[in-house]
């Protein structure tokens, strides 16, 4: 009996040993992930816009950057929070259903956002935008453009 306890002992001893394990992600090589710059982008375009205003001017820390919407931080959060989606704030007259209305920049709200303030309380947007951006200069370019790429069908 004593030597079953001395084998089941040192069965138990040899199950515990530990598994080589080996970790598929030890030699990953990770490379430094880069955004190039395309200057050929059409700017009425949803690409254009994004990478010229939506991206730059809207995607800041506590603005539109996925904590409410519209989601401003890829081209596909952009179109999706953007196209035939409800709004938050309307103006007195209850004047706009949709942030954007493809083919129909008047409708949209997007664009009283981006030149009146709608309701006398929620400012003219961007409220705020970083140093080092170009909206102030290049406001009505941008204003334009969105104007554009609405009134020909707002495509992604």
């Amino acid at each position: 009996m004593k030597n079953i306890f001395i084998l089941l002992f040192f069965l138990l001893l040899l199950a515990c040993q530990k598994d080589e394990h080996i970790n598929p992600y030890d030699n990953v090589q990770v490379e430094e992930e880069t955004i190039e710059e395309v200057e050929d982008l059409d700017p009425t375009s949803l690409e254009g816009l994004h990478a010229s205003v939506f991206r730059p001017t809207c995607a800041n820390s506590g603005c539109h950057d996925g904590t409410f919407e519209p989601d401003f931080r890829t081209i596909n959060s952009t179109y999706n929070t953007l196209i035939n989606q409800p709004i938050i704030k309307n103006d007195p007259q209850g004047s706009y259903t949709y942030r954007v209305i493809p083919g129909n920049s008047q409708q949209s709200q997007l664009m009283a956002r981006l030149t009146v303030d709608i309701d006398g309380q929620s400012g003219i947007m961007p409220l705020v935008t970083e140093p080092d951006s170009d909206w102030p200069e290049k406001a009505n370019d941008y204003i334009d453009n969105i104007k554009t790429w609405i009134d020909a069908g707002a495509q992604k």
